[in-house]
């Protein structure tokens, strides 16, 4: 999965989920240059998100969007919204979403008797869209003293744990586990905080803090 950061263009989180019992989600796109900018979208099909992904062209009316594109001027913000129409299983998708940020025009300068063309760049945000299964198993197993955790569900979510009580975020760490994900870290033998993030929602592991 991919943390959240800032640039010209913003989109919020990296990853985004579309949650079992919805088959559209929205992705606010903001524009934070000084001149209106042309915004697009591609989607592709992928095994699972890492170095080691492979893609696919997203089968036909599996995975569709709108608006095709939209222009927007300094400041402006709208939505692109993704709808799902493909199975209704046990299985997770995982779909790499790049929004395409692209200037108005190119800028010609010219020079003598020459003239030179520069073209502004276009910027590409890659996101991943994960559609959870639309029949979830949600479970995960947990062993203190091994410190080894595995998402033994089908849907993935955030692990995250804080070394002492008070600790601050930056100072935990955190995991994004996959289906059938096992993590050995010697951290969760001691952490005074562990706890899943999915669905927005915290769930506690352990707290040994009250």
């Amino acid at each position: 999965m991919a943390p959240a950061y800032s640039l010209a263009i913003s989109v919020g989180d990296m990853t985004f989920s579309m949650p079992a019992e919805n088959n559209m989600v929205a992705k606010h796109v903001v524009n934070n240059n000084k001149e209106a900018r042309l915004y697009r979208v591609k989607v592709r099909s992928i095994d699972k998100p890492g170095e080691q992904e492979v893609s696919s062209r997203t089968a036909d009316g599996e995975l569709l969007f709108t608006p095709r594109q939209i222009t927007l001027v300094p400041g402006e913000s709208d939505f692109f919204k993704f709808f799902y129409h493909g199975p209704a299983d046990d299985k997770e998708r995982y779909y790499r979403v790049s929004f395409q940020e692209i200037p108005p025009q190119n800028r010609t300068t010219h020079l003598s008797s020459k003239s030179t063309v520069g073209m502004m760049p276009v910027i590409i945000m890659d996101t991943i869209l994960v559609v959870r299964p639309r029949k979830i198993h949600f479970e995960w197993d947990f062993e203190r003293q091994k410190g080894r955790f595995k998402n033994s569900g089908n849907t993935w979510f955030r692990l995250i744990e804080k070394p002492y009580c008070g600790s601050a975020e930056a100072e935990g760490k955190s995991w994004y586990m996959r289906p059938g994900d096992i993590i050995h870290q010697p951290a969760l033998t001691t952490a005074s905080q562990i706890y899943i993030v999915y669905n927005d929602s915290f769930i506690k592991v352990i707290n040994t803090c009250n």
